[in-house]
């Protein structure tokens, strides 16, 4: 570490600079690892409508200003897979920065610092004398870029942008020293093609839909969610031990017990099956898989709905 790094890291900031956070007029604010608003100023919980004292989560903000059209502007005909695609996308680098439309006219310049626990500090900035033909066209190749990566039914990751995240953080990992604990799981949605053939296949898509939803409102922002296919996801958990890792699994199947998947078919539910394993630094992602695969298929044989795990 260099001299000007443990310089910095010895400041006290102090009241003073949160003094001056809480004056400053553009929107600052920090979330937790759930991704939950902690603390904002002033500016932030006027521009999107929150009180970091509900401690909301990012998704329940942006649901917020899109029922009552303010905050973020959000044009979409489908806002929940919009949901799920610009959530995937949070905290999975350490810094990031992009444009954002508001209600009331303006265009921000939103950044993103993620610490490695998770936590992240967002801070916003008016650009709206920035010509609106050039933020069209990026907002253009936004989309575009995000529809490259991003499962058309669902919204989630998909398997290329998950297999392209996860290879690019493995190579990002130290060589030598800790590796931490990482916890990866492939999931298989249980009977599920005799929805299909029972409901047809809007009930089907209807379930890939909602449990997509339900998963990752009850993921961090660090974790990552995706479609591999047809009925197959993938969550990678980084910094998760695995017997936190499954007993999050078993949550997440608790709720999908009392979720209701379509009111035209209220008694419909679905359950999954996982296969859970530890990730290795000396092995690729390739081999984690095939071993989390290994697994699911063991937690088929003994039942289905329930989570077999490896170190």
């Amino acid at each position: 570490m260099s001299e000007a790094i443990r310089r910095a890291e010895a400041i006290d900031f102090g009241p003073d600079a949160q003094d001056l956070l809480w004056l400053s007029q553009d929107p600052v604010a920090v979330f937790d690892a759930e991704d939950r608003l902690r603390a904002a100023n002033p500016a932030y919980c006027a521009t999107f409508g929150c009180d970091p004292a509900e401690a909301p989560s990012w998704r329940q903000i942006m649901r917020r200003n899109h029922a009552m059209r303010q905050g973020a502007l959000i044009v979409t005909e489908d806002f929940e897979g919009w949901l799920a695609a610009a959530a995937a996308s949070r905290g999975r680098v350490p810094f990031r920065a992009y444009e954002a439309a508001l209600h009331d006219g303006r265009w921000i310049w939103i950044t993103e610092t993620t610490a490695p626990d998770g936590r992240m500090l967002v801070h916003a900035t008016d650009v709206t004398r920035l010509r609106s033909e050039s933020l069209a066209l990026r907002s253009e190749r936004d989309a575009a870029q995000r529809a490259s990566w991003t499962d058309p039914l669902t919204g989630v990751p998909n398997r290329r942008f998950v297999m392209d995240h996860l290879e690019r953080w493995l190579d990002q990992q130290p060589r030598h020293g800790t590796f931490g604990t990482h916890a990866l799981a492939v999931m298989d949605l249980d009977r599920f093609k005799q929805v299909n053939d029972l409901y047809g296949h809007t009930a089907g898509d209807a379930v890939l839909v909602s449990f997509c939803r339900i998963t990752t409102d009850s993921i961090r922002s660090v974790d990552l969610f995706g479609r591999f296919g047809g009925e197959e996801f993938v969550l990678f958990m980084p910094n998760c031990p695995l017997e936190t890792a499954q007993a999050r699994l078993e949550r997440l199947q608790e709720a999908l017990a009392v979720a209701v998947v379509s009111p035209d078919l209220p008694a419909l539910r679905c359950t999954f099956s996982a296969g859970l394993v530890a990730m290795r630094r000396d092995k690729d992602v390739h081999h984690a898989i095939r071993r989390a695969d290994r697994l699911l298929y063991r937690a088929k044989a003994d039942g289905r709905a329930c989570v077999r795990a490896e170190i």
